[in-house]
C-alpha cells in the first residue's frame, strides 16, 4: 500500500530559519516540494561530487580484502583524492603497458640486438635492412646470391636482415619492414618495470579499499548534507520583504507526531494538509512480510502516481508462481530454498529481503517441479515411481500428458492474471476520477468472466452449449451497453459509441496477444526441463566404464551442467514473468506509474 501523505507549509522569521533547517533535519520525515525547475550550479557540483565518491566506494569495495585493518587517519576528501590519482596512474599504466605489449610482439621474432652495432655499421657504410616474406616464398638459393642472414621464423613468416653497402636496391622478393626503435631486452625491461609501477599502486589501493572506504563514505555524507541544505534553501520561498521564509513539503502520516510535537512546542507557524490524489506526492511504500520482498522488482519499472494502486501485493504471489513454473526442477527448487536459508544469516541486511525472495520462489519451483514430475533433469513420468506411473498410465489412457496439462494451465493462469488485472483497472478508476468511469471495464468484466462461467456450467453439467444461447445473450447485451454507451457517464453518448467501439477492438486484440503471452511460462519450462535431460545424458554416455573416474567424470559433468542450466533457466524465469507483470499485468490493471520516491531531508552522520 502507499502510505498516506500530509503536506505541511511552513513560515519561519528569516533570523530562526537556520535553527529551524537544523532541527526539521533532525527529525527527518520531510519530503522537501522542489519549487526550483534547475538545480544550481552549487547544488549540481556536489551531485557529481557525490557520484564520484560512489563510484571510487564502489571500487574500493570490490578490492576490499576480509581482513580487519587499522582505520586510517586521514580525512575522507584527502583519502579519496589519493584514491582517485592511484586510479589515473593505474590506468594509464595499463595502457602503457598494452602500447608495450604490442610492440614487444612485433620485435620478438627480431630476438635482442645491438643499436650501437648497427650505428657503427652504418658509420661504415654498411646498411642493415630488415624483411620478412611467408616461408612458401622464400628461397634458399638468397643465402648464395644476396648477403643476407636468417634471424628467425614465426608464424609461418621468415625474418631476415640483408647487409647492404652502395646505394643500389637489393633484388629479393620480400617486404621490407622498419628497424624496430628498441631491442627485445630493452622492452623486457620497461615491461618488467610496468609491472612492478601496476603492483605498487595495486597495494596502495588495496591499503585504501581496508582502511579508508569509512573516511570516505562519511565525507560524501557530509557532502550529501550540505547538497540537501543547499536545495531546502533554494527551495525556500521568502516573503514579507525577505523577513518571511516559506517551505513546504511531504510528510507521511505515520511520521508526522515527532514534527508537529516541535512546532509546536517552537511555536513555529505551519499548515497541515492531507495530501489529495491530484497532488503530486512522494511515494512511500508500505507492504506486509511477504509483498514487501517484491518493492525491489516493482520499482524496476516504475512506482505507482499517489492516486494509483499499489500493485506489488497483486502481482507478488501470480510472479512467484510464473517464476516456479518457467524453472519447474524440483532438485532446482530444494537448492534455491536452502541456499537462501543459510546466506539470510550471513549476507548484509540490505540482502537479507532477497534472499527472502529466493526462499520463496525456490519453493515455487519445488512446487511445480513436483507437478511437472521433473527433479535434477530426470522425468518422474517415465520412472516406476508409484504416483507418477499411476498418472502417466490415466493420462495415456485419456489421450493426453502432463506437458499438455501444463500447456493450458500456462493458458488458465494468464487468463486469470488478465481478468484479475481488468478488475483492480475498475477498481484504480474508480479510486481516482469516481465510479462513473469504470463502468465500461466493469462492462468486460462483467462479460469475461459472465462467458466462462457460462461454458463452464455447460462442460461440467453436460448441458449442450446452444441450449445456454439465452443466457449468453443477456450477458452480451449488459456488457455490450456497458461498454459502447456507458464507459463513461460524463461524455456525450455518441461519443461514448465511437470510443467504445475503438476500446473493443484494442481490447479484442490485446487480451488474444496477451493471452498468447503466457505460453511462455510452458516453453521455458519444457526447456529447462530438456536441458537437465541433456546433462544427465551426456554424464552418463562420457563417464567411461572405469570405476572411480567413471563416478568422477560423471559427478563432475553434473555438476558443471546443472549449475549452467539453473543459472540460464533461472536468468529466464527471472526476466520473463517480470515482462508479463509489467506489459500485460500492468497494462489490464491500467497502471501508469511515474511517483517519485519518498526522500526526507534528514541528518545522515
Amino acid at each position: 500500500m502507499i502510505v498516506p501523505m500530509h503536506k505541511f507549509s511552513f513560515l519561519v522569521f528569516h533570523q530562526d530559519y537556520n535553527d529551524f533547517l537544523e532541527e526539521v533535519r533532525k527529525i527527518g520525515v520531510i519530503h522537501l516540494i522542489e519549487k526550483q525547475e534547475e538545480v544550481s550550479d552549487e547544488v549540481r557540483e556536489k551531485y557529481d561530487r557525490i557520484r564520484q565518491i560512489q563510484s571510487v566506494v564502489k571500487f574500493l569495495v570490490k578490492r576490499k580484502s576480509g581482513q580487519t585493518a587499522e582505520k586510517s587517519s586521514d580525512n575522507g576528501q584527502q583519502a579519496l583524492e589519493e584514491v582517485k590519482t592511484l586510479i589515473g596512474d593505474l590506468e594509464d599504466k595499463f595502457q602503457q603497458l598494452t602500447l608495450l605489449e604490442k610492440e614487444i610482439s612485433q620485435v620478438r621474432p627480431w630476438g635482442d640486438f645491438s643499436k650501437d652495432t648497427i650505428q657503427k655499421l652504418a658509420g661504415e657504410g654498411l646498411h642493415v635492412k630488415f624483411y620478412n616474406v611467408p616461408a612458401s616464398r622464400f628461397e634458399e638459393a638468397w643465402f648464395e646470391q644476396h648477403p643476407i642472414e636468417e634471424i628467425g621464423r614465426h608464424a609461418g613468416q621468415v625474418y631476415f636482415v640483408y647487409l647492404q653497402s652502395g646505394e643500389g636496391e637489393p633484388e629479393i622478393d620480400a617486404d621490407e619492414i622498419r628497424q624496430p626503435e628498441r631491442p627485445l631486452s630493452e622492452l623486457y625491461f620497461y615491461h618488467k618495470k610496468l609491472r612492478e609501477d601496476i603492483e605498487g599502486i595495486n597495494q596502495k589501493l588495496d591499503a585504501h579499499a581496508n582502511e579508508s572506504i569509512d573516511a570516505i563514505k562519511i565525507y560524501g555524507y557530509s557532502i550529501k548534507e550540505s547538497m540537501d541544505l543547499q536545495s531546502a534553501i533554494e527551495n525556500t520561498e521568502k516573503q514579507a520583504d525577505e523577513k518571511v521564509m516559506l517551505l513546504e513539503g511531504w510528510v507521511p502520516d505515520e511520521k508526522k507526531a515527532d514534527l508537529v510535537n516541535y512546532l509546536e512546542n517552537s511555536n513555529t507557524l505551519y499548515l497541515s494538509e492531507k495530501a489529495t490524489h491530484q497532488d503530486k506526492a512522494p511515494i512511500l511504500l508500505k507492504n506486509k512480510k511477504f509483498a514487501k520482498k517484491f518493492e525491489m522488482l516493482g520499482e524496476l519499472y516504475s512506482l505507482p502516481k499517489y492516486s494509483e494502486l499499489d500493485l506489488t501485493p497483486f502481482f507478488a504471489p501470480f510472479y512467484v508462481l510464473f517464476f516456479g513454473f518457467c524453472l519447474g526442477d524440483a532438485g532446482y527448487g530444494i537448492l534455491m530454498a536452502v541456499a537462501a536459508l543459510l546466506l539470510k544469516k550471513k549476507v548484509q541486511k540490505e540482502l537479507k529481503q532477497v534472499m527472502g525472495l529466493v526462499f520463496y520462489l525456490g519453493l515455487s519451483t519445488f512446487l511445480f517441479g513436483v507437478i511437472s514430475g521433473v527433479f535434477f533433469g530426470i522425468p518422474l513420468f517415465d520412472t516406476s515411481l508409484p504416483v507418477y506411473r499411476d498418472l502417466a498410465v490415466r493420462f495415456e489412457q485419456q489421450g493426453t500428458d502432463i506437458n499438455m496439462l501444463l500447456f493450458y494451465l500456462s493458458l488458465l493462469l494468464g487468463g486469470i492474471q488478465i481478468i484479475f488485472g481488468l478488475i483492480l483497472k475498475a477498481i484504480n478508476e474508480t479510486k481516482q476520477f469516481g465510479w462513473t468511469f469504470a463502468v465500461g471495464t466493469m462492462g468486460w468484466i462483467v462479460l469475461l468472466i459472465g462467458g466462462v462461467l457460462i461454458y463452464g456450467y455447460s462442460a461440467i453439467s453436460d448441458i449442450p452449449f446452444e441450449t445456454l444461447y439465452p443466457a449468453l445473450y443477456v450477458l452480451l447485451g449488459i456488457s455490450g451497453v456497458m461498454i459502447l454507451f456507458l464507459n463513461n457517464l460524463k461524455r456525450n453518448i455518441l461519443m461514448n459509441f465511437g470510443l467504445g467501439l475503438w476500446n473493443t477492438y484494442n481490447m479484442v486484440t490485446g487480451i488474444l496477444g496477451d493471452l498468447l503471452s503466457y505460453i511462455r511460462l510452458f516453453a521455458l519450462g519444457i526447456s529447462s526441463a530438456i536441458l537437465g535431460f541433456v546433462f544427465n545424458s551426456l554424464a552418463v554416455s562420457m563417464s567411461g566404464s572405469i570405476p572411480v573416474l567413471s563416478i568422477l567424470i560423471m559427478t563432475i559433468i553434473l555438476v558443471i551442467g546443472h549449475g549452467i542450466n539453473l543459472f540460464m533457466s533461472g536468468l529466464g524465469a527471472f526476466v520473463h514473468p517480470m515482462r508479463l507483470t509489467f506489459v500485460e499485468f500492468y497494462k489490464n490493471a491500467g497502471f501508469s506509474g511515474g511517483g517519485k520516491h519518498y526522500k526526507p531531508f534528514k541528518k545522515i552522520i
